[in-house]
């Protein structure tokens, strides 16, 4: 059994090897977008809560469930991104340098 050498990477390929380091996500976007879709999904709930209560056939209660379960998603959804990047930037400030 042979071992073989460890190659050290010449600067030549140094170069063609750059790692592109863009952020794929920006956290900003991330929360805007799920902040106003919570407070659509939330509206769309209220809307449908009043169609029903004032009596509107084209309404179940069913359809009244699923807009207000999609509604409670979306607020918990944005709500642990928050905490999640809260958590991040406590962890980043407690790191030593």
């Amino acid at each position: 059994m042979s071992i073989a050498p460890i190659l050290l990477p010449s600067p030549a390929n140094v170069e063609t090897a750059k790692v592109d380091r863009t952020p794929q996500t920006d956290v900003g976007n991330a929360f805007t977008h799920a902040l106003s879709e919570a407070r659509n999904l939330e509206s769309n709930a209220t809307e449908a809560a009043q169609k029903f209560a004032n009596g509107d056939q084209s309404i179940g209660i069913h359809e009244v469930m699923i807009t207000t379960e999609k509604a409670n998603i979306a607020v918990r959804y944005a709500t642990t991104l928050k905490n999640k990047a809260i958590e991040a930037y406590r962890e980043l400030m407690n790191t030593q340098v």
